[in-house]
C-alpha cells in the first residue's frame, strides 16, 4: 500500500514539471528548490505601537525567495508566555532607554520557551497538514492531496530525463527526493520587535488597546489563536522617527525518511478514511520543530517630509529589520540559504563577458565582501539530491541591486535595473548558463 500510494504521488509530481524545468534539463541543471517559510511575531499589548506593528506584520507580502507557508496561527501574545522570566510573564526583550542587548542566557531561555510553545501548539503537524492540503468538514470526510507539492514542484526538475521517470523505480526515487527536498526545507521564523520613538519619551498619550479575539495561550494547551488589539487612533503625527530592534528566532521542521514513512503508511489518504485522519490528528509526537538559532538587527529612520506617512515609516523599518535578520540567518545556516537561479549571462557591446546576473541584492545581504558558489544539482547513488559546485562568484561593487523595500522612493529614482552582476573568481569546471543556481558560501 505504501509503494502504491507513493507511485500516485510521484506521478502527480512528475506531471507538474514545467516548461522552464525542461529547458533547464537541456543544460543538465535544474531550476531551484525554494525554502518554505512560516512567519510569526511576538505581540506586545503594552507597546504604544503594538497593534500598528501587528497590522503591518499581518499585511507583509511574502519574501520573494521563499514559498509562503503561513498558518492561521501567526501571533504569540507576550503577556501570556510563562516560565521564562520567573514570576514575570513574557519573553526577555530589549528594554526602552536601557541596554539594547540580551545575554546569551536570556536568548537561550527565549528560544527554549518558543520551541516548547510551538511544539505544544503542534505547529509542525499543522505545517504537514498544509503541505498535503488536509481538507474536510470533519474526520469522516477529510482527505489529503499533493496539489501544493505539485504546484511548488513547478520550480523544480530532476537531473534525469523526464521520459525515464514515468513509473520506474528510479523515477520514483527521483520524485521522492524532490518531495523530501521540499518538505525538509520548511522553516518557522518568529520575530520579536522593540520600538523606540525618536524622542526619549513620547509626549502623546498612549493609545488604549482593547483585547479582542482568541489567543495562542502559551503552555496551556488551550485556545490557540490570535490576540488582537483595536487601536483608538492613528500613530501620533508628532513623532519624527523610529528605531526598531528585531530579534528573530529560526526553527526547522523535522522531516526525514522515517517520519515520511510514518505519514505515508499510517495517515496519507486521498479518499475518506476516518481512521487514518483521526490517527493523524491524535499524533502529538511525530511532527516536530527543531531550533536552529537567532539573529538580531537594528533599523532606524527619521521622517522625510513628503515621502512617508507615519505608518509608512513604521512599515519601512519593520520590513527592513526582518529582511536584515533573514539575510543574517541565511549566512549562518546552510539549509536556510536561498538558492537563486542565474537569470542572464551579461556581455558588453563588443561581446566580451561582463558577468552573471541574478535577482538578489541588498535585501538578501549581497555585498562585495561575500562570495557565492554556482551549483549544479545531481542525484547520488543513494537517491539523494546533492549540489556540486562548478564555480565561485563575487558581486561587482557598483552593480549590486538595491531591492530593499521602498528603495526607489528613498533613492529618488524612477527606474532601476533589476539584479546584481557577479564576476567569476578563478575558473569554472563547467560552462555557466542561465538557470544554474548560486548560493552564498
Amino acid at each position: 500500500m505504501r509503494q502504491h500510494t507513493f507511485y500516485i504521488i510521484a506521478a502527480a509530481l512528475l506531471l507538474s514539471v514545467s516548461a522552464v524545468a525542461q529547458e533547464a534539463m537541456k543544460h543538465d541543471i535544474t531550476p531551484y528548490y525554494r525554502n518554505a517559510l512560516t512567519q510569526m511575531m511576538v505581540y506586545h499589548a503594552e507597546d504604544e505601537f503594538g497593534y500598528d506593528v501587528y497590522e503591518i506584520f499581518k499585511n507583509l507580502p511574502a519574501l520573494e525567495k521563499f514559498d509562503r507557508h503561513d498558518l492561521s496561527y501567526r501571533v504569540i501574545d507576550n503577556s501570556k508566555v510563562k516560565n521564562v522570566k520567573g514570576k514575570d510573564t513574557g519573553f526577555h526583550r530589549m528594554q526602552y532607554g536601557g541596554s539594547m542587548v540580551l545575554t546569551a542566557a536570556e536568548k537561550q531561555k527565549n528560544a527554549d520557551a518558543m520551541l516548547q510553545l510551538l511544539n505544544d501548539a503542534q505547529i509542525g503537524k499543522r505545517m504537514i497538514a498544509k503541505w498535503f492540503d488536509l481538507k474536510g468538514e470533519n474526520a469522516n470526510d477529510a482527505t489529503f492531496s499533493t496539489k501544493l507539492l505539485e504546484s511548488r514542484s513547478d520550480y523544480n526538475a530532476t537531473v534525469q530525463d523526464a521520459e525515464m521517470a514515468r513509473f520506474t523505480a528510479e523515477g520514483v526515487n527521483v520524485l521522492k527526493a524532490i518531495s523530501e527536498e521540499l518538505i525538509s526545507h520548511s522553516f518557522v521564523l518568529v520575530s520579536d520587535m522593540t520600538y523606540i520613538t525618536a524622542e526619549d519619551r513620547a509626549e502623546s498619550a498612549k493609545v488604549a488597546l482593547n483585547i479582542i479575539g482568541g489567543i495562542m495561550d502559551a503552555f496551556t494547551g488551550k485556545n490557540y489563536g490570535e490576540r488582537m488589539a483595536q487601536t483608538a487612533g492613528d500613530i501620533a503625527d508628532s513623532y519624527t522617527g523610529f528605531k526598531v530592534w528585531t530579534h528573530s528566532y529560526l526553527f526547522q521542521l523535522v522531516w526525514n525518511d522515517s517520519i515520511a514513512n510514518i505519514f505515508y503508511d499510517k495517515y496519507y489518504t486521498e479518499t475518506p478514511d476516518p481512521a487514518k485522519i483521526k490517527a493523524f490528528l491524535a499524533d502529538n509526537s511525530s511532527f516536530r520543530l527543531t531550533y536552529l538559532g537567532e539573529e538580531d538587527a537594528k533599523a532606524e529612520k527619521t521622517q522625510k517630509v513628503g515621502k512617508y506617512s507615519r505608518s509608512g515609516l513604521l512599515e519601512l523599518i519593520t520590513r527592513r529589520s526582518i529582511d536584515s535578520n533573514v539575510a543574517k540567518l541565511q549566512s549562518a545556516y546552510e539549509d536556510f540559504r536561498i538558492k537563486t537561479p542565474i537569470a542572464a549571462v551579461e556581455y558588453d557591446t563588443k561581446g566580451k563577458l561582463v558577468g552573471y546576473r541574478a535577482l538578489v541584492g541588498l535585501k538578501e545581504g549581497v555585498s562585495e565582501n561575500r562570495a557565492y558558489e554556482v551549483l549544479e544539482m545531481k542525484m547520488n547513488n543513494k537517491g539523494k539530491i546533492v549540489y556540486n559546485r562548478v564555480a565561485t562568484l563575487k558581486p561587482i561593487n557598483n552593480k549590486i541591486w538595491d531591492n530593499r523595500f521602498n528603495a526607489l522612493l528613498e533613492n529618488d529614482v524612477d527606474v532601476v535595473t533589476e539584479g546584481t552582476i557577479f564576476k567569476l573568481q578563478g575558473t569554472a569546471t563547467k560552462q555557466i548558463v542561465p538557470g544554474m543556481l548560486i548560493r552564498e558560501i
